[in-house]
């Protein structure tokens, strides 16, 4: 831990914002020019109270909070305290922290059912993949024809969502570095599981009062028989005959809309499922499946049938799909999906997970005795760009 005078000794050589870069540099760990990598400095070990002590100067005479003074306290040092290094530091060290909490994704399976699609926009068009129309046959000394996109598309949704963490006079006299940092870290992992949330009820449709499937910008129940996408005849996920009556309803019954205009209008989609996803209740029995070294039937033993059907097919299971019965088009956690996920659902990002400080001078410093406040958010949300790629799977 740095003490308070290394950290007054690097800003008077280097300056505030020398002494930020280097701290910086400290948390993020860097390589030596010789190819050795030094490790990230872990938040917690340096001390608020040792940032405000080197950055603005003695809590005892800079801080209104303090125990052995009464009545009027004259606080000069106030305006330089918001303006200066202090906050930034600290913002370094609660970032550090958030983004500890948010990638700390161990049994988070989110951003393996969506492809993240970076967005400037909001509530802009998404065109489905299977509205471009695909190649034509040019008879000699004929010209090429543009290659051009239906009207068919889907609307966007994003929603905002953050929380702010701020920092008392009485945090920085007792120096709760500790308690502050996992309050950050706890916020990280707070967000991280609310997008978990959304994505997890969003894939498997949950509600109906969600724009997640919105062709020509009007919301519609993504998994349908109109749809094709939905096997309604009882199959409860039990051996691999189940995912191959799955892969066949789909081969059927799911066909390509971009010859709309010619005879190859109902060709199939070559499609190789690369997911089954199911409630925790079915994990041990996907898990069996999938990854069997041998299958019996009839008396003759084999390989893994499962992955022949499908080579590489793997399991995920989610406990939000286990309380997603009360979602009014989600009423069995045995039901089962299947498909190729991150060719139908898409997470679009308009901010990925950010912190900011607050401005100086604002209300709460006065109020409530707050010396920085820091905002973490994040704006983006789940849709379905198409509903050709995953079948749903009624169990009864």
């Amino acid at each position: 831990m740095l003490r308070v005078d290394e950290i007054k000794r690097i800003v008077k050589e280097h300056g505030a914002a020398g002494y930020l870069k280097l701290q910086d540099a400290l948390l993020r760990g860097r390589q030596q020019p010789n190819g050795e990598k030094i490790e990230p400095v872990r938040p917690e070990r340096f001390s608020i109270r040792a940032l405000w002590e080197a950055l603005v100067g003695p809590c005892e005479s800079t801080l209104g909070f303090v125990q052995d003074q009464m009545g009027y306290v004259e606080m000069p040092l106030r305006e330089e305290v918001t303006s200066g290094a202090f906050p930034s530091a600290v913002g370094q060290l609660i970032n550090a922290r958030v983004i500890q909490g948010y990638e700390d994704n161990a049994g988070f399976i989110g951003s393996e059912l969506v492809e993240v699609v970076p967005s400037k926009l909001r509530g802009e068009r998404f065109v489905g993949f299977t509205t471009l129309q695909g190649p034509k046959v040019v008879e000699e000394g004929e010209t090429y024809q543009d290659s051009s996109f239906a009207e068919k598309f889907v609307g966007s949704r994003e929603t905002k969502r953050g929380r702010i963490l701020s920092i008392s006079e009485e945090a920085i006299h007792f120096d709760q570095t500790g308690q502050i940092l996992s309050r950050a870290q706890n916020l990280g992992q707070a967000m991280l599981q609310d997008r978990e949330f959304r994505i997890v009820r969003g894939v498997i449709d949950a509600d109906s009062g969600e724009a997640l499937y919105a062709p020509g910008g009007t919301a519609e129940q993504l998994y349908s028989t109109g749809n094709n996408n939905l096997l309604t005849t009882n199959t409860p996920l039990v051996d691999w005959t189940d995912i191959q009556e799955a892969m066949a309803h789909h081969a059927l019954n799911t066909t390509d809309d971009r010859q709309a205009d010619d005879a190859l209008a109902a060709q199939p989609i070559v499609w190789m499922p690369r997911i089954i996803l199911t409630a925790m209740e079915l994990q041990g029995t996907v898990l069996r499946i999938v990854n069997a070294t041998e299958t019996r039937h009839n008396n003759t033993i084999a390989g893994n049938t499962a992955q022949v059907l499908a080579p590489g097919l793997r399991s995920l299971s989610s406990p939000i799909i286990d309380q997603a019965t009360d979602g009014d088009q989600w009423d069995d956690a045995s039901d089962w999906l299947i498909g190729d996920f991150k060719r139908q659902f898409a997470y679009k990002e308009i901010w990925p997970i950010q912190t900011f400080r607050a401005p100086a001078q604002n209300e709460e410093q006065f109020e409530r005795d707050i010396v920085a406040r820091f905002k973490v958010r994040e704006y983006g949300d789940i849709i379905a760009v198409d509903e050709r790629f995953v079948v749903k799977v009624n169990a009864a």
